[in-house]
């Protein structure tokens, strides 16, 4: 096992690919671009946003497990609501520019009319319940459900610490399936129809089922914590001797690719199609989104922990080296190092680029990949700024040393 520092690293890394990913998914063109073709979700059931959310979990386990041990419960849980309010002010402050921009830009109604629904038609008119995190904007409704998965990690975090992570899952799994059989439905009915009296004929939005999509922050938290407190077994989950394992989720895997490209041509129909689709809702985290994450997570698990092994045949070491090296490399470890500010700055792009489309484009094949270039450099910008906000609030709090006097 790589040292604690280095699978830091590598999460960062991942977090910062996802990132990426998700700035590109959320860049959109008149007539599409070519370049947003390469992206993993082309082959499988498996996009960003799932393994942000996972690796979110995982980084809060493996640090919030640390704070547990070292100073105790009441610093979590202090630790968690200032994570919460960080992130509200975030979302706020984001909110705030992309609304503004819609009030002040021309047509802007018109151009963000998709992305903003009615804080378009009445930005100020309905704010009230998007800051209540009723009614959110496209691209920023992960945010409130993140919020809530934080404040229930202290929990997650002590109970899986003393020895109870299976119950943890197990509980989350029930709240899954209330998702999945939609017994949540009446109590959002109630909610949407107050929400109807309260904000002249408002309505909520918000596309992630946070019931559904639980199960990802959960399992990474459970993971994380467990794997701090010395409670799992890594090597005997991802060593060598796994491999038949790797090979029966890599079959998974290229099974779930093949569907998805007869998927992807619309050639999934009649009887197979009804079924499969029966399982496929990405807003509640289906079935199918989570065996296929499952499965390509354990494949890259395995590659990564075995990417120094001599026991496996060559051509695996190789695939979990050049996995190491390409989640290694410093920009997406930087950007990862900083991912909540990285995240609502690429929001503000994401709807730029929507409007340069609007006014400027359509554009060719060639612009687009360099407007999609420049995006995604961009995100060094929040990043950068952070890292220094870091540095000087460090400088600040380091305390000063006294001179002797003569």
């Amino acid at each position: 096992m790589p040292p604690n520092g280095n699978r830091i690293a590598l999460i960062d890394g991942l977090r910062g690919y996802f990132l990426i990913l998700m700035m590109s998914s959320h860049l959109h063109f008149a007539g599409g671009a070519l370049l947003l073709r390469l992206h993993h979700g082309e082959g499988a059931f498996v996009e960003d946003a799932q393994g942000f959310v996972f690796l979110s979990g995982l980084v809060v386990g493996l640090t919030y497990a640390r704070i547990l041990g070292r100073k105790g419960a009441s610093a979590l849980t202090a630790k968690a609501l200032g994570r919460v309010g960080e992130l509200y002010r975030m979302l706020l402050l984001t909110m705030a520019v992309i609304i503004g921009l819609a009030l002040v830009v021309p047509h802007g109604a018109e151009i963000w009319g998709w992305q903003l629904g009615k804080l378009a038609e009445d930005p100020l008119g309905h704010i009230g319940v998007a800051a209540a995190l009723l009614y959110q904007p496209a691209y920023l409704d992960i945010l409130p459900q993140y919020m809530i998965y934080l404040v229930a990690a202290p929990f997650i975090v002590r109970w899986t610490a003393a020895g109870h992570g299976l119950t943890v899952m197990a509980a989350s799994a029930g709240i899954w399936m209330v998702a999945q059989m939609g017994l949540q439905v009446p109590a959002v009915d109630a909610l949407a129809r107050l929400v109807a009296i309260a904000d002249n004929n408002g309505s909520l939005r918000a596309y992630f089922n946070p019931l559904g999509w639980q199960l990802l922050f959960v399992g990474g938290t459970v993971i994380g914590t467990a794997a701090a407190c010395g409670r799992l077994n890594v090597e005997n989950i991802l060593g060598a001797r796994r491999l038949s394992l790797a090979l029966v989720a890599l079959a998974m895997v290229l099974v779930f690719a093949a569907v998805r490209v007869v998927h992807g041509f619309g050639w999934l129909d009649g009887e197979l199609g009804a079924r499969f689709y029966r399982g496929l809702r990405r807003e509640d985290l289906s079935l199918v989104y989570v065996a296929n994450f499952a499965a390509l997570g354990y494949v890259f698990a395995f590659l990564l922990y075995n990417a120094a092994s001599e026991s496996l045949p060559k051509p695996v070491a190789f695939m979990g080296r050049a996995l190491a090296r390409m989640f290694s490399v410093p920009f997406m470890i930087f950007l990862g190092q900083h991912s909540l500010q990285v995240y609502a700055f690429h929001v503000v792009v994401a709807y730029g680029v929507v409007a340069i489309d609007w006014y400027v484009g359509p554009f060719n094949e060639l612009t687009k990949t360099a407007i999609i270039g420049g995006a995604v450099l961009s995100l060094l910008i929040p990043a950068y700024w952070h890292a220094q906000s870091q540095r000087r609030d460090a400088t600040r709090a380091r305390p000063v040393s006294s001179t002797p006097s003569h």
